[in-house]
């Protein structure tokens, strides 16, 4: 697979509300267990901390997808 058909495929991802959404609940779960998860649920805490990497993680590789296979400008004066 191509750098550029990676980025449109990861440009689609972007786009595709409903997988943005089920991120989106995934890492608001998480964020809400962990405000209310006891303090001494070590594991608890761990498990929702991972989760909230994972999903800026999905986020943060797609956005890197996309920068690495949209073509730029070449450079010198306009």
């Amino acid at each position: 697979m191509t750098k550029e058909q990676l980025a449109s495929l990861a440009h689609s991802l972007k786009d595709n509300e409903a997988f943005q959404q089920a991120l989106n609940d995934q890492r608001s779960g998480a964020l809400d267990a962990l405000a209310t998860i006891r303090a001494d649920d070590i594991l608890g805490i761990q498990e929702h901390q991972a989760t909230v990497r994972v999903v800026d993680g999905i986020r943060a590789n797609l956005d890197q997808f996309i920068r690495s296979g949209t073509k730029r400008p070449a450079s010198g004066i306009a």
